[in-house]
């Protein structure tokens, strides 16, 4: 009788430990971009259409499937313009021009006149205006076989990275979670560097608190960029995580937006960068019970000996926020109800 006990109980808790963090379906997560899109585009960003200068706005406007064909005309305009000027250099710029133009329908090498395939191809790796950029251009380059532009743009990424340290692009500043993840997003596209991205994670995850990734505080910027980051390497379990986190700390369902200490447009912004990433590894089915209200399970990790060096550390990973499923709270109820008669009985 005692073996039967001990077996019962044994399977209990294999039911009860082995929850994992659910995901979203893809109704879940096109509904919330639906809504940051309205608050941050609909409601400020496209208020007054884009130009070159607000490239970055309206790629990732495009990202999000949403039309922009009522800006087209008058943002490759502006392209059009800068170029003949001689101030369309930055490869992440043209890059991202080059992505605006493919989700518009729009033959990239005749947008508005302009052949940004060439001007891709052309393009100075020195121009990129920030090692952030390097993606964008990556991205586009990659997408259209420019495979020794991918090859170029990735080695100069490279040349920021240490490994064991990551990332260093400001000069001495050292590396954060949103370096790191726009850097994996970059090399995960080109393919290039896996050894780096590998390392990369390890490193990321030392900024990785309850409340989400801490640059300077855990906020919504930085989680949506690793969950970015995570959602490009194909790591949908990771993902889930971090979307569920994401979701339920800064997610604002009064104004469909996400919060944030210091600009809510721009935090909805990088939110609606990273669901575009996020959406194909979503389930399909019906929408799940939003994180927010389902029951926590904390989930701790073991953090890389650099989390000493960073700005938080000794902070666990992030909460799953997961719901078990009913069929394992049913399974796992009546396995202790059975348990609790079975030792009843033998006493």
């Amino acid at each position: 009788m005692k073996k039967i006990t001990a077996a019962l109980l044994c399977v209990m808790l294999v039911i009860c430990t082995s929850v994992t963090a659910f995901g979203a379906t893809k109704s879940d997560v096109k509904e919330k971009t639906n809504t940051a899109v309205s608050f941050a585009f609909d409601n400020y960003y496209s208020q007054n259409g884009y130009d070159v200068s607000a490239t970055k706005n309206l790629y990732i406007l495009a990202r999000s499937g949403a039309d922009i064909s009522n800006f087209t005309d008058g943002y490759f305009k502006s392209v059009s313009a800068a170029a003949q000027a001689g101030t369309l250099t930055d490869p992440g710029v043209i890059g991202m021009a080059v992505s605006i133009a493919q989700q518009a329908g729009i033959d990239p090498e005749n947008a508005g006149g302009t052949n940004l395939i060439e001007a891709l191809i052309n393009a100075e790796i020195s121009a990129v205006s920030t090692p952030y950029n390097y993606f964008y251009a990556i991205e586009a380059a990659e997408n259209n076989g420019l495979d020794d532009k991918t090859a170029a743009l990735s080695a100069a990424l490279a040349q920021y990275y240490t490994p064991g340290e990551g990332t260093d692009f400001w000069s001495g500043y050292g590396t954060s979670p949103d370096d790191l993840a726009m850097f994996i997003l970059a090399m995960e596209t080109a393919g290039e560097y896996e050894e780096y991205t590998q390392d990369a994670f390890e490193i990321l995850e030392t900024f990785a608190t309850e409340q989400g990734y801490s640059n300077y505080g855990a906020n919504a910027d930085s989680t949506a960029l690793a969950l970015a980051a995570y959602s490009a390497a194909g790591n949908a379990d990771k993902a889930d995580e971090i979307y569920n986190i994401l979701i339920k700390n800064y997610y604002d369902s009064e104004t469909g937006g996400f919060k944030a200490d210091y600009d809510e447009y721009y935090a909805t912004a990088d939110a609606v960068f990273a669901l575009s990433f996020y959406l194909p590894l979503a389930e399909d089915g019906a929408p799940q019970e939003s994180p927010a209200d389902s029951t926590e399970t904390a989930t701790e990790t073991q953090q890389p000996a650099a989390a000493e060096q960073n700005k938080d550390s000794g902070k666990t990973s992030p909460e799953t926020g997961a719901q078990p499923e009913a069929a394992l709270g049913a399974a796992a109820f009546a396995l202790i109800i059975g348990a609790a008669a079975v030792i009843k009985k033998n006493k």
